[in-house]
């Protein structure tokens, strides 16, 4: 059950202060996207986590929309969004590389959360001449224990877990995160604000995101991803030394990171503490160090 808790409440994130008006919003296939910044300032790519939309990047929007041209993606079948066909990694990476040549997007950052940090990854590994870096607050190649089991097990891990997420009925989505939040976000206070925000998300659709991510095995393509890649981890003493992987200290967690990013030409992992999988809220101007640094 601890870990149907942390797959399920896997990348939901926290709302924050007012973001700016954005310039545009627009459909591009299977993505929304909204647009903030003036145009012809280098390019900032936002990816939020299962079932978050953009607002899980409020405060970050705010703050790099003065310097950057930032496009906030919402992925399809979370706040709001409609879902489509399967497989969905497949089909977002496809609407991602058309938006880039439909738009005029040249060498953008991007800054996923957890499964959009994890997408940022495999983009990494598609086509690395066309970005300028790769951050994954959270995210990575393989989700972690993944790469313990075989794949029997994963397998039936996978369809396990996405059949519980899809048979919650859609009025209890957001009392199921209530009761799974608190291993991800340390305030209390934020925890119903954050099922609530995450509750316009269709369970059926989180569920095959769930599935998909947890059967993905992104290690055997690193060695293509020629980009720098900064892989921000969190820790938090009162959890990780308890939780499945038992990290007893912040260096045991990193080198495991590091383990799983072993194939990047590029990568490096950053740990931040004390936190929990919402870096953003828990530590927030240390996550913004962190990407000040590795945007410079």
């Amino acid at each position: 059950m601890r870990r149907l808790a942390i797959v399920c409440a896997l990348a939901l994130s926290v709302l924050c202060s007012a973001a700016p008006a954005s310039a545009e919003s627009f459909q591009s296939g299977s993505l929304k996207v909204d647009v903030y910044g003036t145009a012809g300032k280098p390019a900032l790519i936002f990816i939020p986590g299962l079932t978050c939309g953009p607002w899980e990047w409020t405060r970050e929007i705010a703050r790099y929309s003065p310097a950057y041209r930032v496009y906030a993606i919402t992925l399809p079948g979370f706040d709001g969004a409609p879902g489509v066909s399967t497989p969905l990694f497949t089909t977002v990476e496809a609407d991602f590389w058309n938006l880039l040549e439909t738009r005029g997007i040249q060498k953008p950052a991007l800054i996923g959360h957890s499964i959009g940090g994890t997408l940022a990854i495999a983009l990494a590994e598609q086509h690395p001449d066309r970005l300028r870096s790769a951050i994954a607050v959270d995210g990575l190649p393989i989700f972690p224990g993944m790469d313990f089991m075989n794949a029997p097990q994963r397998s039936a891990m996978a369809a396990q877990t996405a059949a519980m997420i899809a048979a919650t009925p859609q009025a209890q989505f957001a009392a199921s995160q209530k009761r799974t939040l608190p291993y991800m976000v340390t305030s209390p206070k934020d925890v119903d604000a954050i099922a609530n925000a995450a509750a316009n998300t269709d369970p059926a659709v989180a569920a095959q995101w769930v599935k998909e991510d947890l059967l993905l095995d992104l290690r055997p393509g690193l060695k293509s991803a020629a980009v720098p890649i900064l892989e921000i981890a969190p820790f938090d003493p009162q959890l990780d030394p308890f939780g499945p992987g038992k990290f007893a200290d912040p260096a045991a967690k990193q080198r495991y990171y590091e383990s799983l990013l072993a194939g990047a030409p590029q990568a490096k992992v950053q740990v931040i503490q004390p936190s929990r999988h919402f870096i953003m809220y828990d530590r927030p101007a240390a996550l913004d160090a962190a990407l000040d640094a590795a945007l410079r």
